[in-house]
């Protein structure tokens, strides 16, 4: 029965791991793209940033596109230690199936 729950466990924590992944890896797509189309507005055009319910006009661009260039890095790296945890649940995952199936 023990083996049971563990196997439970181990399917809802790989369900959490693999939702939370595809929710990051969506971030830094939305990110990559605002930074490329950032990249390519013209000089003089202005720029706004939603704060909270406003959309606030940006004076410091480059700062901005900083800000978001360390935001996207960090999610990255948060998606990589995800990919890798799924691949280890995905791991546990076919050893508590196979162990479950032998006994």
């Amino acid at each position: 029965m023990s083996e049971n729950i563990s196997l439970e466990q181990i399917v809802q924590e790989l369900q959490m791991v693999a939702q939370q992944l595809v929710s990051v890896q969506t971030q830094v797509r939305e990110l990559e793209g605002t930074i490329n189309h950032l990249a390519n507005q013209i000089d003089g055009n202005s720029i706004y940033q939603q704060v909270g319910p406003l959309l606030v006009e940006v004076d410091d661009i480059g700062a901005l596109r900083d800000s978001l260039t360390e935001t996207s890095r960090q999610l990255s790296d948060h998606a990589e230690k995800l990919s890798a945890r799924e691949s280890e649940l995905r791991t546990a995952y076919e050893s508590a199936v196979k162990q479950f199936e032998s006994s």
